[in-house]
């Protein structure tokens, strides 16, 4: 069975209150492969210290712990849209990213688009509860947020919306799935399904939550505990019929 891994477990690895033998009796199976991506890095770049010493050794030490459970198995997506399986040393792919030091700030300004209180708006005119729509499965959120929808006047389903708004999008026809995920994970949030805390930094926690939602769709499991991730992450699976299945390991 091949495993993806949410950024939060590796941590649980590194410090071991999870180990490979929690992972397995969890999947009730045995496991071949784990894989990393992109994303795992790039959350590993926000790590801090105290010291930029510290902080270069707390970085060093993630990639460490990635390169020991992933055995360097590493998923990328091309610009083709293309996702493909690489053995690839973490410590290497940290290099290729910080080599265009722009990146990452462009990456956290445009995620960051929309305002709370335009969040907060959208809630309002939509008449959204967030305390009870949680309560919905998957599936019935994306009903009763179509049914919302379609008070305005417009039959568009949940789906049909995020497909109408990257089409506008001037580079709407090389977007590929991971974009559709993020615009999944912006709008559920928007509209309340399990939204995250407001804080400087959610938007962009975010969008490496869809990302690793994306990835995770190429292995057999996602084991994560993030239960504001766990969530979006069903629907987005039910959308696209994808097999994945996702564990919450019990910390």
């Amino acid at each position: 069975m091949n495993l993806y891994l949410d950024n939060n477990i590796f941590i649980y690895l590194e410090n071991e209150t999870l180990k490979l033998s929690d992972l397995e009796n969890l999947i009730e199976n045995r496991i071949d492969k784990i894989f990393f991506s992109t994303s795992h890095i790039q959350e590993t770049l926000e790590i801090k210290g105290k010291t930029e010493k510290q902080r270069i050794e707390r970085i060093n030490q993630r990639l460490n712990t990635i390169e020991k459970f992933t055995n360097n198995h590493y998923l990328n997506e091309n610009l083709n849209n293309q996702v493909n399986k690489f053995i690839e040393s973490p410590f290497n792919v940290i290099q290729t990213i910080t080599e265009v030091s722009f990146t990452q700030d462009l990456m956290k300004n445009m995620v960051n688009l929309i305002t709370e209180e335009q969040k907060k708006e959208v809630r309002k005119v939509l008449n959204i509860d967030s305390s009870k729509i949680n309560i919905y499965s998957p599936l019935e959120v994306i009903d009763q947020l179509t049914k919302k929808l379609s008070q305005f006047g417009q039959e568009y389903t949940f789906l049909d919306m995020i497909q109408i708004g990257i089409s506008n999008h001037k580079d709407g026809y090389t977007l590929g799935r991971s974009n559709m995920i993020a615009a999944i994970f912006e709008l559920l949030d928007m509209l309340g399904y399990w939204k995250d805390k407001a804080t400087a930094k959610s938007n962009y926690a975010r969008f490496w939550d869809s990302s690793h939602t994306f990835y995770a769709s190429f292995c057999d499991y996602f084991i994560s505990n993030d239960k504001r991730t766990v969530n979006k992450a069903k629907v987005v699976y039910d959308l696209y019929n994808i097999d994945t299945k996702i564990i919450i390991p019990n910390i």
